[in-house]
């Protein structure tokens, strides 16, 4: 049955009801939507989740040839003040608790700019630590590109520093040496969303080092298990599950290539 105003659902007192046109998608799931346009005027499609909406999560369907609506005189600032209102900032964060360190991120973002400082800290000193924050944009209207700068700062133990006792130098793929013993130093690169959310990463630091790195954070294994990987052309790598147990705890484990073997929670916020 179709109500009056198009979507296909179950019958209730009132055709313009607001849950009549709600579809509740489940982690997963892929629903198809059938819908009659038989009205004119704007359709705005959205996640009724507000925060998800605010930061791009819906999208409007237009008829040409439409009357204009009394209750919008001015169509076109509401139009613009509808798509501001998608470009408010949000934060968000993922720390690891194992038991061999802590990994994680904290993003400040919305749908033009990213903040971002993510961390890789070993409980015992021989695993070193690293950090890296950067500042970005996206391009475009599809927002696949993202320039971006920021700064490292990475320590090794077990890579010696040149001149150091043992010290033997260390190469990246790109055949430079290796600057992981004590690296702080500054960096631009540009980020790139693949078609399965594969993200690959060109960079260089202000030492003239080159980066290449691709990986992708919560692969749907089923609805509760997530798998994310990371490699780069520095010669670390990283992969890992994550099992949900709740709205913000998760069961984890990984594998990285400076803190080895661990597992703990996932925190998510």
């Amino acid at each position: 049955m179709y109500s009056k105003s198009g979507c296909r659902g179950i019958p209730d007192r009132h055709p313009y009801a607001p849950l009549r046109n709600t579809l509740d998608i489940m982690p997963m799931e892929t629903d198809t939507i059938e819908f009659a346009g038989a009205e004119s005027g704007d359709w705005f499609f959205h996640c009724y989740i507000l925060y998800h909406m605010m930061s791009g999560m819906g999208c409007i369907i237009s008829y040409a040839g439409s009357p204009s609506n009394p209750q919008l005189p001015d169509a076109r600032f509401a139009r613009r003040k509808l798509f501001q209102d998608d470009r408010k900032f949000y934060l968000m964060a993922n720390i690891g608790l194992e038991s061999n360190g802590s990994d994680g991120e904290v993003l400040y973002a919305n749908t033009r700019w990213l903040a971002a400082t993510e961390w890789r800290l070993g409980l015992k000193p021989e695993n070193g630590y690293e950090s890296e924050t950067i500042i970005g944009r996206y391009l475009g209207k599809m927002q696949w590109w993202l320039p971006f700068v920021g700064f490292d700062n990475h320590y090794n133990s077990r890579v010696k520093p040149p001149g150091g006792i043992g010290y033997e130098p260390e190469y990246n793929l790109f055949g430079q040496k290796s600057n992981q013993a004590n690296r702080r130093t500054f960096m631009a690169g540009m980020r790139y969303t693949l078609p399965i959310l594969v993200i690959p990463e060109a960079r260089v630091d202000d030492d003239g080092k080159f980066r290449f790195q691709l990986g992708r954070e919560d692969v749907p294994i089923s609805s509760r298990l997530r798998f994310n990987f990371m490699a780069n052309t520095d010669k670390e790598y990283m992969a890992g599950f994550r099992y949900v147990w709740t709205k913000c705890l998760s069961l984890s484990t990984h594998y990285d290539s400076d803190l080895g073997l661990g597992a703990g929670l996932t925190v998510t916020y």
